[in-house]
């Protein structure tokens, strides 16, 4: 059997460990060695199944909140993410590059799983073979001559200068260099996780997507007698938003999850009359008593909304969620705005307009069965194949 080793590098939600442990589970049912190096480490034990080891993975410079650097305009183009996190130094990739070389020497894999891990994928390119997985948003298509605009704005960083330090670093560490910045995301097999109707490169995709990991049992489609709001929160972003008080004030019945939220916070979602869940629920019971969900557009979350039937609200506050916000907006499946730009009277009106919608909510439940469609093909199983295929 072979020695498997996880990668994530990018990306601030649990839904990369979520995926990468349904991954794992099989990979060890078949009988491989899996190892996994995380971007984040926190709690990843009490996720992946038991027998993985796990390690640190190499960090990008800039996710350091001591030395990021989060001003400056909105960024339009995964090179100006990539760019913001260090790109534009080769000293940032050739690190990244040399620290993945000591950890697969440590490891010496068969194959390597990349979840949203370029320089990961610039380190075995030729070496050890690579199975890319992620969401559409993460997984770019690396025939792609250049990184498109997701916004309609033009790029914040000059591409060919970022395609030039990115070659130097692949330079100073004895890699092949890259004619388009895209080649970054190349891989032997990519495994895109996620619905068509909500992949922003989909107009480049060449191959078919397998189904998104939303972290629990597929849920039933609403039958529509749900009176809640339910709201997904992101602590760390989320927590001092002018979200909660426009919640509030819709006067709608609110029931809320946040994960890892502080005392503080949790006292003061229930001091403003919201149902607070300290622990997640099935989404089966979200289902049922749900007529309309808020979230801030994590991918998971936003999936099991679309295959349940009901319409929702995405909060964004990056370019991977806005890409999706716009996507279930074009589908006629909700509403969308931007979490820093919520005012709390306005935001109360929209969202007590889209609770009464009673035409949103049967094209919500109308549009549900052709995501289930799509959920034959799971990543685990595909990863699996993948792993049969290139292992030596």
């Amino acid at each position: 059997m072979a020695r498997i080793l996880l990668g994530w590098e990018l990306g601030a939600n649990r839904g990369h460990v979520v995926r990468l442990a349904e991954i794992a589970a099989q990979l060890i049912a078949d009988g491989h060695s899996v190892h996994a190096a995380l971007q984040n480490v926190d709690g990843a034990a009490e996720i992946l199944p038991g027998g993985v080891t796990i390690w640190q993975a190499p960090v990008w410079p800039r996710l350091f909140v001591n030395v990021s650097r989060l001003t400056g305009p909105p960024v339009a183009t995964m090179g100006d993410i990539l760019a913001r996190l260090g790109l534009d130094r080769p000293e940032s990739l050739a690190g990244l590059i040399r620290a993945w070389d000591s950890l697969l020497s440590a490891v010496d894999p068969d194959v390597v799983v990349a979840d949203f891990a370029p320089a990961l994928l610039c380190a075995v390119a030729d070496r050890i073979p690579s199975i890319a997985v992620g969401t559409s948003f993460e997984r770019v298509p690396g025939s792609l001559g250049a990184f498109p605009s997701l916004t309609g704005a033009d790029p914040v960083f000059e591409e060919a200068a970022l395609l030039e330090a990115a070659n130097r670093a692949l330079q100073a560490t004895g890699r092949a260099p890259l004619t388009a910045l895209p080649q970054l995301f190349g891989a032997d097999r990519s495994l895109v996780a996620s619905f068509r109707e909500i992949d922003v490169y989909a107009d480049a995709r060449s191959e078919i997507p397998v189904a998104p990991s939303i972290g629990s049992a597929l849920p039933a489609i609403s039958d529509g007698k749900g009176e809640e709001v339910f709201v997904y929160g992101f602590e760390a972003i989320m927590a001092d938003a002018v979200l909660w008080d426009g919640l509030a004030r819709s006067g709608l019945p609110v029931r809320v999850h946040v994960p890892r939220a502080t005392p503080a916070l949790a006292d003061r979602l229930t001091a403003l009359g919201f149902a607070f869940e300290p622990e997640p629920l099935p989404f089966e019971r979200i289902a049922r008593d749900s007529r309309i969900l808020v979230s801030h557009g994590g991918h998971g979350f936003l999936s099991a909304a679309l295959l349940c039937g009901l319409p929702q609200v995405v909060t964004h506050y990056d370019l991977e969620k806005r890409g999706y916000a716009d996507c279930v907006v074009k589908l006629g499946l909700g509403g969308q705005v931007p979490l820093h730009a919520i005012r709390t009277d306005p935001f109360a009106e929209s969202l007590r307009r889209l609770y009464a919608d009673d035409a949103l909510a049967a094209r919500a439940r109308a549009a549900a069965p052709a995501f289930h469609a799509q959920m034959g093909r799971l990543i685990d199983k595909e990863v699996a194949a993948a792993v049969v295929e290139l292992s030596p």
